[in-house]
């Protein structure tokens, strides 16, 4: 797999290319003289490697391949030419499980869709949905997780912000494409519930453990599915993964913002494992996808969350903690 240094030199790239694009057109994407709308351009794709906002992907559109994470229907509505649709509850939810004879990876379904999309293990790769959220996130850690070695960035402020602007759109159907991908997994950034037990004891967590999910859920109090017990990870700390999402922007917080959020308040340290999770890990991916890009060493998402800890007992190691008022609870932007 290549390495942080290697990816973002290709971006840079790209970038360049970019550039010298739009100034020789004079002009920002295709709206021509009118004025960009709000998240064209966003603090976090200046900072990230793994952001990229619409006027970006205006000027490399033709260099990246392109994923869309919202539904059906309003991919077939309107998408970004040369975009496949992702589904999400078909595939993104299904390609691994916590099972009695512990955790399994089925990629086959996933691989088989990236073939289709024409993408390769080593192409760069923009993942978007209607704005920023958790299924665009949860898309990208997948892909990590199969161990995919070009770039997968976000798109900041997604297909809306896109549209708004004025650039080409499309409903046709993109042809199918003529790839093989082939998945190397990289379970390095997947925290196993064994994992999580090893790092947990009656009383605290070894290595820092974020609760993504609401409050009320971490007390215990909104109870979600059909399990036995409800409240959260003994040890871990709840940080509502909405917290890094600027909502009325339809983009991630800058990065200034999510600085104060993650490593000021929530007092995390690059060099430390850190585990995320929620209910499915899907809220948890917007999590990890923050602390990768600020550079973490070791951040892992657990991948049951808690549909898996809240079937599971003490008396074989899965510690809980559960009533209002327990634990930690951040809420620099609640």
């Amino acid at each position: 797999m290549q390495d942080r240094q290697t990816r973002t030199s290709r971006r840079a790239v790209l970038a360049s290319a970019g550039a010298a694009i739009a100034a020789t057109a004079g002009c920002l994407g295709s709206s021509g003289d009118s004025e960009p709308p709000a998240a064209y351009t966003t603090p976090a794709a200046a900072e990230f490697d793994g952001v990229v906002d619409s006027q970006w992907l205006s000027e490399n559109l033709e260099d990246v391949h392109l994923l869309d994470v919202r539904d059906e229907g309003a991919f077939g509505d309107a998408h970004i030419p040369g975009a496949h649709h992702f589904p999400d509850s078909e595939m993104l939810d299904s390609y691994a499980e916590e099972t009695p004879d512990g955790f399994e990876v089925s990629p086959d379904v996933i691989a088989w869709t990236l073939s289709q999309a024409g993408i390769e293990s080593g192409d760069d790769v923009v993942v978007y949905g209607a704005e920023s959220n958790l299924w665009e996130t949860y898309a990208i850690y997948t892909l990590n997780a199969l161990g995919h070695e070009g770039q997968v960035s976000l798109l900041d402020g997604g297909f809306t912000v896109w549209d708004a602007a004025g650039e080409e759109t499309t409903g046709s159907s993109p042809e199918s494409g003529d790839a093989t991908y082939e998945p190397e997994l990289d379970t390095g950034v997947v925290a196993t519930r064994e994992f999580v037990a090893e790092n947990v004891d009656e009383s605290d967590a070894s290595v820092p453990i974020l609760d993504m999910r609401s409050p009320a859920e971490y007390y215990g109090v909104d109870q979600r599915g059909d399990l036995g017990r409800f409240g959260h990870v003994t040890g871990a700390t709840n940080l509502n993964f909405v917290q890094s999402i600027d909502d009325e922007a339809g983009r991630l917080r800058t990065p200034e913002e999510l600085e104060t959020l993650w490593i000021d308040d929530a007092d995390l340290s690059r060099d430390e494992t850190v585990v995320a999770y929620c209910q499915t890990a899907i809220r948890a991916s917007v999590g990890w996808f923050v602390l990768d890009q600020f550079g973490f060493e070791d951040v892992r998402n657990y991948e049951g969350s808690w549909a898996d800890w809240g079937t599971l007992s003490e008396e074989n190691g899965y510690y809980y903690t559960t009533g209002e008022d327990t634990g930690t609870v951040i809420d620099t932007f609640a």
